[in-house]
C-alpha cells in the first residue's frame, strides 16, 4: 500500500493563540506546512520533531529543540499513522504510555500546588504579623481609599452607594449616626482618623478596610434593635482598626496570591489575587475577633453604655435559621463560646443608652431610599 504523503492538519505557530488549518506534506527529510491557499508556512526537519501528549483522537507534534512553542495537530487517522511510521513513532499504543505519564505529571503538579498553598495558608499569617510593624500607617492610609473605591465600583444598585443624602429623612438619620459614631470613636482614642460610611445594601454586616474605612450596611442598621447594639458593633469594628486587622488580612491575601501565582505562572495577573481572596474569604481569625470584642467592650464601658448588648444580635443570628447569616458568621467566626466570653467581661451598672428612642428611630431612616 502506498503511504499517504499529504493531509490536513491544525497548526499553532507559537506566536499567537489562533490556529491555522494547513496542508501537511511528508517530504524525504522534512514535514512541510502550507496554508490553505498553498503558501508555505514552515518546514520541520524530522530530526527536530517530537511527539507531544495529546487526546486519543489526534497526533500532536512539536519541536524538541526549544526554539519554538509551535505545534501541529493531525486528526485524520490514516494520515496520522503515515506520519508516525515515517517518524518511527510506532503505533498509537505508544501514546497510551504518554497519556499515563501526562496524568502522573498533572497529579504531581496538583500535589505541588496544594503543598505551596498549604504552606501559604499556614505560614503567611506569621509572616504578616512580623511585617506589620514595618509598614507605616501612612502607607495604610493610602491603601484604604483603593479598597473603598473597589467596593463602590462593585456596587450594582441603582440607588447611590452611600446612604444619608437622599432627602431630609436620610440627612437627619446620617446626622444622628455620625454624632453617635464620633462619640464612640472618641472613646476609642485611635491614633488615626476613621472614615465611616453607611452603605445602601441589604446584607446585615459591617466591614473594616485599611486606613480606618468602615462600611456599616443598611441591612445591619435595620436588623439591630437598639442603639447600644449598633454602638457595640461600631466599637468592635474600631477594635479592628486599632489592631490593624484589615491591613494584616490584606498582607495575608497578597502573600497567598503571590505563592499561588508562582504555582500557576500568574505572579502579576489578577487571577491569583481573586483566587486567594476567595480562599481566605476575607475572614478574620477567632483570635482577632476576640481581641476586637474585648476592645469594643472596653469602649462601650467608657461611654457608660450597655457593653454586652451587641451580643444579643449574635445570639439572634445563631438561633434564627430562617435568615441567611451564613456568610456573616463565616467571615466573622461566631459560636456560643464567643457570646459567653463577651457576657463574661465586665460591664457598667445601670447603663445609659447611647441615643434616645427618638434619636434611634431617626437614625434608622438613614437609608430610607431602598
Amino acid at each position: 500500500m502506498t503511504m499517504q504523503r499529504r493531509g490536513p492538519g491544525t497548526y499553532f505557530d507559537g506566536a499567537i493563540a489562533a490556529s491555522h488549518i494547513v496542508t501537511l506534506t511528508i517530504e524525504d527529510a522534512a514535514l512541510a506546512i502550507a496554508s490553505a491557499d498553498g503558501a508555505p508556512l514552515a518546514r520541520w526537519d524530522y530530526s527536530d520533531i517530537e511527539s507531544l501528549p495529546a487526546p486519543q483522537d489526534r497526533l500532536r507534534l512539536g519541536l524538541h529543540d526549544g526554539s519554538s512553542t509551535a505545534r501541529l495537530d493531525v486528526r485524520d487517522p490514516a494520515f496520522a499513522q503515515a506520519i508516525r511510521e515515517h517518524l518511527g513513532l510506532g503505533t498509537p499504543r505508544h501514546h497510551a504510555s504518554e497519556r499515563r505519564h501526562r496524568r502522573l505529571v498533572i497529579a504531581w503538579s496538583a500535589a505541588a500546588v496544594a503543598a505551596v498553598l498549604a504552606i501559604g495558608v499556614a505560614g503567611l499569617p506569621a509572616i504578616a504579623e512580623l511585617a506589620l510593624p514595618l509598614i507605616p500607617r501612612s502607607w495604610e492610609m493610602r491603601a484604604g481609599p483603593l479598597q473603598h473605591q473597589l467596593a463602590i465600583d462593585s456596587f450594582d444598585e441603582e440607588a447611590p452607594f452611600e446612604c444619608g443624602d437622599e432627602g431630609d429623612a436620610e440627612r437627619a438619620g446620617k446626622a444622628v449616626f455620625m454624632k453617635m459614631f464620633r462619640r464612640v470613636e472618641a472613646a476609642a482614642n485611635l491614633p488615626t482618623p476613621v472614615r465611616p460610611f453607611v452603605v445602601r445594601t441589604k446584607e446585615a454586616n459591617a466591614t473594616t478596610f485599611p486606613g480606618g474605612y468602615i462600611h456599616v450596611n443598611m441591612g445591619l442598621v435595620l436588623e439591630l434593635e437598639s442603639p447600644d447594639e449598633l454602638g457595640g458593633v461600631i466599637a468592635h469594628e474600631l477594635g479592628h482598626v486599632a489592631n490593624r486587622d484589615a491591613l494584616r488580612k490584606s498582607l495575608h491575601t497578597l502573600g497567598l496570591a503571590y505563592l499561588f501565582g508562582m504555582a500557576i505562572g500568574d505572579v502579576t495577573g489578577g487571577a491569583a489575587i481573586i483566587i486567594a481572596g476567595k480562599m481566605l474569604d476575607y475572614r478574620y481569625s477567632r483570635s482577632q475577633e476576640a481581641a476586637a470584642d474585648a476592645f469594643g467592650i472596653a469602649v462601650m464601658n467608657r461611654l457608660g453604655a450597655d457593653s454586652h448588648r451587641f451580643s444579643n444580635w449574635f445570639e439572634r443570628m445563631m438561633k434564627d435559621s430562617g435568615r441567611d447569616y451564613a456568610r456573616i458568621i463565616h467571615t466573622h467566626p461566631l459560636n456560643a463560646d464567643r457570646i459567653a466570653a463577651i457576657r463574661a467581661m465586665p460591664r457598667v451598672a445601670n447603663p445609659t443608652p447611647l441615643l434616645t428612642e427618638e434619636e434611634w428611630q431617626t437614625l434608622r431612616q438613614v437609608c430610607s431610599r431602598r
